[in-house]
């Protein structure tokens, strides 16, 4: 049975239980738009305007398809429009009260892109289909799109560009398409000198405001040969435009005898064939007025009503309401309501993420609106309230508006002017955010409940869905504001109290987003439980991997510990010592959360039994949220995540960072994990793993992904493969190719520049093999029968059979693939004892594993327990190798470069980078405070040219600076620090290419950086927020104070010689170390938040820069409360032990 039967016998059940509820709302709605309008009254409006072709998508014709309700006198019958593909939906179209001119019954037709769309068979030469020079035309059509691409072209109707055999190309005789919001017209002059090409021509409107989820009237008139003659609507109002492509012209058109094609073209390519609901398409010959387009649009706005008694007293209620224009303008159709919750407060730094049926991150659609309300009391007396917002806002108190936001208008250009801090509204007033605009007004309480509601649009225009530091304020006059909640929660808006409300807020919607991410998924789910129901079974039927009996003399923990220790047994080897239990701590916490042990860790642990304390740190660990931050950079390297934030170059991909650390936050199956990257579905700029779809300047994106997957999942490396076959492994160019056809669901072309300069394909003398050419196209296959013959899979696994990503995905992840789960296997195995059982660990062509019924056992219970990658980490910390210390003896780096070791003991690892700084600010408890990671912090540019990779909570979260340009304006001054570091010890910036194996090689600079470095200063700086500055506060021994300083730092306690040494430095002036009366130090205001792209080309803006990199290298204020020469020296033992070798490797 495969999975669609299965499901259909499932919900068979719950289809006839929903069955009765559907049809009594559909009877409902249909009632409650009723009798508003006369029957057939649009169709009378446009029978009388005479046109050529109309098809209103009433009653499809016999075969399926629509008959054109009106005809040509040159028609001996009406023309049909005939389905290609899957057979067209009805759906509800425009009904009254909102359009009054249809009648309560009135269909449409719904399209979905790549399924199914309209032909229209051209009758002949001079045809009503045949538009020439001088010819009028008009069309018109209702559109309900189902979502806005800004970047596509979709088609609802288009005559010629079909692809279709023995067809001309670049023979678009005329088409009318949407891109975005706006409508297009598209056509082909003839060539004026034989054997040129046909020249396109292009208008696209501007502002036509057009929004997904909503009905809109569209319509296009224009006199082929005739400059200036195009007029286009929306809504029956004119819209203007721009030739874009090719210019306006008088050259006369193509005109052939090529179908028409409704919802689609280019061989039905979905990337232009419209998704959505489709109505009433007209076409005529003849120029139609404005006042009669005009008349084919009314519309009648229903009554918007909030019902202020749902509305909560004690949370404010937020609703996210979409299918608005996208105009500057509070003009518009009340938008679809999308969803509703609560929060405590009136601020909107960020809100919850959008999820598809699969729990991946999509995109709202471009703008929305946000509406925040709630019944709260406002406090008696005269209050100032004041309102900051992203874009245009408005705030209503009791239903009258009493402050408004104007709209985001700065200008991309970087000669924008640089604006001072305003600190008048209130003594400590954290200052306005570049990109956001504020509004106060005074307001006088009177202790009663009010009705208070807030609303901004967010988006347009292809700008960032950005919230900036969006909220609502309320304050005494003269006084700090606070943020307005029906809570008793206090937060003032000074940079204190709002950058750890920010920080807090941040790290919440994790845990936030998780919940959405479920609650969408269910079935999704489903469908992988029973594909881990199939492949269990599967790997049941195979035959099971026997444990060896333990070996005598030498420890055990696990199965895993047996199967090593049968060849130490033979090779008269020994175990390492075993590992003390705060040592194994220390290793675990690194490994699981990428920082050392907090000390509430450390006593939680010491506080269990001795021999319960592994297992129980184990699982605490292994359940700690932190496992996917520790797990971010490795897949970022692997899988070659390499966005850019400003400009993209070369392989830039989107910030797919997001959905790998979703993916392991939730403990995806990875099985689910590289289907989902491979089908490369969501959110592409904004965290989905449609980013990874992504390879800016690259001749052939999916060649490049096809590299990353067959490396990073099936230690296939075909880097030469991209320009020729490989010459040191069994690979074609083809191979690749044949890959790479499969992402792209077509075939794949070889560009010129993906060959070998100068090839001579009868040449002997050349040292590679080429024996794909540039221009041959590879069809989509896969090759690799060594490790999966065709056929052999399980097809049942495929939900669109003709996709071939996703058929390319199940390939890899079919437990007939033994290749897939023994990589993953030993990617995990090498990561956590410093040496794979195959290596390399991404090549593994020719290569044999040390211990190969060790490989194959882990690798089948991989897939007995779902592919979760934690059950794997389990065993793996489970046995008594991982628990022994590492050795670093000359006959262990000797076995190592043999690649043959016996894993007598682990192999010794240094920090990874992010370890490196995520333990520093673990330990003394600092912010890391590294800025955003953006260079448009005003949000004025385009997402494609800027991301906002935002404020990094984890080492993970940096990128480059990608300040090419060299510009102090540009600079990162409080994230370049931490980019410095990282590089020093391997990490990569930029990701151009996949990488396993980072750079380990010790440098002169790596122990510099962490003695000399701002990131080393800020570590041992005793400031007012170093958790260091607290301990050394509390009254305790100075034995106490040492002790807790070597447990937080180094996890263990300091040996009799360091208590010795570190008491002599510390004991004078132990006793009078605090300064009585001394207070928190107050820092420096800093010009934050003032430059951005859209302001850099400012000499003002090179200064504030240059002046808050010269507060970043001051450092972090030293507290008063200690005195000057007593915290320096217990800073001197900070730095000793920060720099001890200890700190920098693994147990």
């Amino acid at each position: 049975m495969n999975y669609l039967a299965y499901v259909k016998r499932s919900l068979c059940l719950l289809s006839l239980t929903l069955a009765l509820p559907l049809a009594a709302n559909l009877s409902f709605a249909d009632k409650q738009n009723g009798g508003t309008s006369t029957p057939g009254s649009y169709r009378e409006l446009i029978l009388a305007d005479q046109p050529a072709l109309y098809w209103d998508f009433t009653k499809p014709a016999s075969e399926g398809g629509y008959v054109s309700v009106t005809a040509d006198s040159k028609q001996s019958k009406p023309l049909s429009a005939l389905v290609r593909g899957q057979a067209l939906q009805a759906a509800a179209g425009p009904r009254p009260s909102e359009f009054p001119l249809f009648d309560n019954q009135n269909q449409s037709a719904r399209f979905k892109a790549g399924d199914g769309f309209l032909r229209v068979v051209d009758p002949g030469e001079e045809s009503p289909l045949d538009f020439a020079a001088g010819d009028e035309m008009t069309i018109e059509a209702w559109v309900n799109p189902a979502s806005i691409k800004a970047g596509r072209f979709l088609y609802i109707i288009g005559k010629g560009r079909t692809n279709r055999k023995g067809v001309a190309a670049d023979n678009q005789n005329y088409s009318l398409r949407l891109t975005g919001s706006e409508i297009s017209f598209l056509f082909c002059t003839q060539p004026e000198k034989q054997g040129e090409k046909p020249t396109y021509h292009r208008w696209t409107s501007t502002g036509a405001g057009l929004s997904a989820l909503s009905w809109h009237h569209i319509a296009l008139t224009y006199q082929f040969s005739k400059k200036q003659s195009l007029q286009a609507y929306i809504n029956g109002q004119p819209v203007k435009g721009k030739w874009d492509v090719g210019g306006d012209t008088s050259r006369p058109p193509v005109v052939d005898n090529d179908e028409v094609w409704i919802g689609s073209s280019m061989g039905g390519s979905v990337y232009s064939s419209f998704d959505g609901l489709l109505d009433e398409l007209a076409v005529y010959r003849k120029v139609l007025s404005a006042k009669q387009i005009a008349a084919h649009f009314k519309y009648v706005a229903p009554e918007v009503k909030i019902d202020w008694t749902a509305v909560p007293s004690d949370r404010v209620q937020v609703e996210i309401h979409e299918g608005i224009p996208n105009k500057k303008s509070w003009q518009f159709r009340p938008p679809r309501l999308a969803e509703t919750f609560t929060v405590p407060h009136f601020a909107m730094i960020e809100i919850p993420n959008r999820y598809s049926q699969k729990g991946v991150k999509v995109d709202r659609p471009d703008p929305f609106l946000v509406r925040a309300m709630s019944n709260l009391v406002i406090p008696a007396g005269k209050k100032r309230i004041l309102v900051r917002a992203r874009n245009g806002s408005r705030l209503y108190i009791d239903e009258k508006l009493v402050a408004e936001t104007g709209f985001h208008k700065i200008t991309n250009s970087g000669h924008d002017k640089v604006y001072d801090v305003d600190l008048s509204l209130a003594p400590n007033i954290r200052p306005l955010h570049r990109g956001d605009q504020e509004k106060v007004i005074e307001f006088t309480g009177d202790g009663k409940p009010h009705r208070v509601r807030f609303e901004m649009i967010v988006g347009g225009s292809r700008h960032r869905p950005d919230f900036g530091e969006t909220a609502v304020f309320i304050g005494d006059p003269g006084k700090d504001f606070q943020l307005l909640t029906p809570s008793d929660q206090v937060v003032m808006l000074t940079d204190a109290d709002w950058t750890a409300f920010e920080q807090q807020y941040r790290y919440d919607l994790i845990a936030v987003n998780a919940a959405r991410r479920r609650n969408v998924s269910n079935k999704e789910d489903q469908y992988w439980v029973w594909r881990h129901k199939l492949a269990k079974e599967e790997v049941l039927k195979q035959p099971q991997v026997k444990v060896p009996a333990a070996a005598e003399g030498l420890r055990a923990n696990n199965a895993i510990d047996h199967f090593i220790n049968q060849r130490l047994s033979k090779e008269n080897g020994k175990q390492s010592a075993p590992l003390s239990d705060l040592a194994f701590l220390r290793r675990l916490s690194l490994d699981t959360t990428g920082t050392v042990p907090a000390p509430d860790v450390v006593q939680e642990y010491l506080a269990q039994k001795p021999e319960n304390r592994r297992s129980f740190a184990i699982e605490r660990l292994l359940n700690d949220p932190a496992w996917a931050d520790s797990w971010v950079g490795y897949w970022q390297d692997v899988l070659a995540e390499n966005p850019n934030i400003v400009n993209p170059t070369l392989n830039n991909t989107g910030p797919f960072r997001w959905w790998i650390h979703e993916s392991f936050y939730d403990n995806k199956p990875f099985d689910r994990f590289l289907t989902e990257l491979v089908m490369m579905e969501g959110s592409k700029y904004f965290g989905g793993p449609a980013g990874f779809e992504m390879a800016s300047q690259n001749d052939a994106p999916m060649a490049a992904k096809a590299h990353i997957i067959g490396q990073a999942f099936l230690g296939l490396n075909m880097k030469c493969a991209r320009c020729h076959d490989a010459p040191f492994h069994d690979f074609k160019q083809r191979d690749l190719f044949s890959l790479a056809a499969m992402l792209k669901r077509s075939p794949q072309g070889v560009p010129k520049t993906s060959s070998i300069p100068g090839f001579d394909p009868k040449s002997n003398s050349m040292l590679v093999s080429v024996t794909l050419l540039p221009g041959e196209n590879v069809t989509p296959e896969w090759t690799f029968e060594e490790l999966v013959k065709p056929g052999k899979f399980p097809e049942s696994y495929l939900r669109s059979e003709k996709d071939t990503r996703e058929k390319l995905a199940a390939i890899i992840t079919s437990p007939q693939n033994e290749r897939f789960a023994n990589v993953l296997v030993n990617r995990v195995w090498k990561r956590y004892l410093g040496h794979g059982l195959v290596e390399p660990v991404d090549d593994w062509d020719g290569q044999e594993p040390s211990h190969p019924e060790l490989l194959k056992y882990l690798s089948q219970q991989f897939v007995l327990h779902g592919y979760d990658m934690k059950q794997l980490a389990r065993l793996i910390f489970e046995s008594d190798l991982y628990q022994r210390q590492a050795s670093t003896d000359r006959a262990t780096v000797q076995a190592l470069l043999d690649t043959t070791y016996n894993f007598s003991s682990p192999v010794l690892r240094r920090m990874e980078a992010e370890q490196i700084v995520d333990s520093l600010f673990a330990i003394c408890g600092k912010p890391l405070d590294a800025g955003p990671m953006c260079i448009d912090i005003d949000g004025a540019r385009h997402y494609h040219n800027s991301l906002d990779l935002g404020i990094p909570r984890r080492a993970w979260q940096f990128t480059s600076p990608s300040n090419e340009r060299d510009r102090p304006s540009l600079a990162l001054p409080f994230g370049q620090p931490f980019i410095t570091l990282m590089k020093t010890f391997g990490w990569r910036d930029t990701r151009q290419h996949p990488v396993t194996v980072r750079e380990y090689a010790s440098t002169a600079l790596q122990p510099a950086i962490l003695a000399n470095g701002l990131l080393g200063q800020r570590f041992t700086r005793l400031s007012d927020d170093s958790d260091f500055t607290e301990l050394a506060l509390q009254e305790q021994s100075l034995e106490a104070l040492i002790q807790k300083t070597f447990m937080k730092t180094l996890t263990r306690e300091p040996t009799a010689e360091e208590l010795k040494l570190f008491t002599d430095l510390l004991q004078p002036g132990y006793a009078e170390r605090v300064n009585p009366g001394a207070e928190i130090v107050t820092r420096e205001r800093l010009p934050r938040n003032l430059v951005s792209w859209s302001n850099h080309v400012s000499p003002r803006a090179n200064e504030v820069k240059v002046e808050l990199e010269v507060a970043v290298k001051k450092g972090d204020p030293p507290t008063q409360r200690l005195k000057d020469d007593w915290r320096n020296r217990y800073e001197d033992l900070l730095w000793s032990l920060l720099n001890s070798p200890e700190f920098l490797f693994l147990p």
